[in-house]
């Protein structure tokens, strides 16, 4: 093909040159002191400034070769492009299967063309263009982040361990895509510093006590500052709290302390509430000796049902009462001496 193209050249010569008229060249002058005088050029510089001078060297011919015309030129160039076209087109047959996606529906694709932002993609089958598309996926599902078990100080500088979970999700993809490069540590770096200054401003017995607002505090902080990012805090938890042994030992002694101190107060408040009862029983009783008889063995009989080896057997006080008569007279009585000694 190409010594068919040579040949076709070959035998059309080409045209013969025309002759360029000779302008008359103007020497450069220079006015010093109200007088003429011409610049003296160097050769080559007046080589250039000659128009004939200058076709001469654009139609220079290489020695022992052949003139390429334009027409041959064109040919090339028109193979050329013909040659890119055709691998452009083998690369997209080959590619072009990579490039369409299929999107679930927790799933969205944030899109762009030559580096723009143009749109979002929701679940389905889509198609992009090769080399010119770009897309990222963002998974919309609620995600779970655990923050590090870490020592934090209390307002009244207690050092305790705190152990929290973050739940979020990303609610708005572009924002999320074209404002942060990496959400999920960030997120995650917030909540931990989070963490730290709430608790720092907690004394020990809120954070023990009152947890659910501590939880509500920080789900609003975090979802404060991520919304910026397109996030959507829901939910934080505080998962463990872990104090210093000495610190156990003491509240477990305060603890003990105070459960010994509700138990004697509730045994008073009883007393006090069965005081007027016990009167009215006793009054009840006093009116007739055989009901006390009655109440005495049926205590009895309690005792016994419960198989102990120790009976305790109460003794009326009127019994008591004999035996003090007896002493009162023994002593009124005067002591008799024999006549004799």
């Amino acid at each position: 093909r190409h010594s068919l193209l040579v040949t076709l050249c070959l035998s059309h010569p080409p045209p013969p040159k025309k002759s360029t008229p000779v302008v008359p060249r103007q020497e450069p002058t220079m006015l010093t002191d109200g007088k003429e005088t011409k610049i003296q050029l160097d050769p080559l510089e007046r080589d250039q400034r000659n128009p004939a001078t200058l076709h001469n060297l654009a139609n220079i011919q290489p020695a022992g070769g052949h003139y390429i015309s334009n027409c041959t030129s064109s040919c090339l160039s028109s193979i050329f492009v013909v040659f890119i076209w055709i691998v452009s087109l083998l690369v997209s047959l080959i590619l072009w299967p990579f490039f369409f996606v299929t999107l679930n529906d927790y799933e969205k694709a944030v899109l762009f063309r030559f580096g723009k932002y143009i749109g979002e993609r929701d679940a389905g089958y889509h198609y992009f263009f090769p080399f010119i598309d770009s897309w990222r996926v963002v998974d919309m599902r609620l995600k779970t982040m655990d923050i590090v078990k870490q020592e934090m100080l209390t307002k009244e500088s207690v050092t305790v361990m705190i152990n929290a979970v973050v739940y979020y999700q990303i609610e708005k993809p572009k924002v999320n895509v074209l404002t942060i490069e990496k959400a999920d540590y960030a997120t995650s770096q917030l909540a931990a510093t989070s963490v730290r200054s709430v608790i720092g401003m907690c004394e020990l017995d809120d954070l023990l006590s009152k947890r659910d607002k501590i939880n509500s505090k920080l789900q609003q902080i975090l979802d404060e500052e991520t919304d910026c990012w397109g996030l959507k805090v829901t939910r934080v938890e505080i998962k463990d709290v872990t104090l210093p042994k000495q610190m156990q030992r003491s509240m477990g002694a305060q603890a003990e302390s105070e459960r010994i101190r509700r138990a004697k107060v509730i045994a008073a408040e009883g007393e006090r509430q069965a005081a007027p009862l016990l009167l009215e029983a006793a009054k009840m009783l006093s009116q007739n000796v055989a009901a006390l008889q009655l109440r005495f063995l049926d205590t009895l009989r309690e005792i016994s049902a419960e198989k102990n080896s120790t009976v305790v057997f109460p003794l009326p006080l009127e019994f008591l009462k004999v035996f003090q008569k007896e002493r009162r007279e023994e002593a009124k009585v005067p002591f008799i001496l024999d006549s004799k000694e």
